[in-house]
């Protein structure tokens, strides 16, 4: 029996590690912010790989989040009401984040929302709000992807300046 708290992924961090580093940043509200950090901190991995894995993992959720939303939100409009309400908050909170300056910089305010650092404001809340806007695909996924690539360097040489502090 252990004592203390178990690390979460922890079991796949030592069997799979990259693997690890690529599904904690696909999770919404955690993404590359959280799993660039874990593999910093729990893995031995090389740094491009957890910078890869990071990026792999963060942009998986992007094509089938852009499509699938509308389509979800329908589903859920008669079957789920309540998950349909939260959804539309999420959208109606993406929208109002990203408006404005979407208007006045284009794809330049998506990329650099999707880059900041900052709970809610990754690659999950910038497709929402894409969607939300009505962004064209080919216009969302490069700014959106370019954030993210952004956010992975931001993120990671934070980690290992903050990780190197430590030890």
């Amino acid at each position: 029996m252990t004592s203390g708290m178990e690390i979460p992924f922890s079991n796949l961090a030592d069997s799979a590690p990259a693997i690890a580093v690529g599904l904690i940043s696909a999770l919404p509200l955690f993404e590359i912010r959280a799993g660039i950090p874990f593999g910093i901190a729990f893995t031995d991995l090389p740094a491009l790989v957890i910078l890869l894995m990071g990026l792999i993992g963060g942009a998986l959720p992007l094509a089938p989040l852009y499509f699938g939303l509308d389509h979800l939100r329908h589903d859920l409009e008669h079957r789920i009401p309540f998950l349909h309400r939260v959804i539309d908050a999420r959208l109606d909170s993406a929208r109002a984040k990203l408006a404005q300056n979407y208007e006045r910089y284009g794809s330049i305010a998506l990329a650099l929302f999707t880059a900041l650092p900052l709970p809610l404001t990754g690659l999950w809340t910038a497709t929402f709000a894409a969607v939300a806007l009505k962004i064209p695909f080919k216009y969302a996924a490069p700014a959106i992807l370019t954030g993210l690539l952004i956010a992975a360097i931001l993120v990671y040489g934070l980690s290992a300046g903050f990780e190197a502090l430590l030890s």
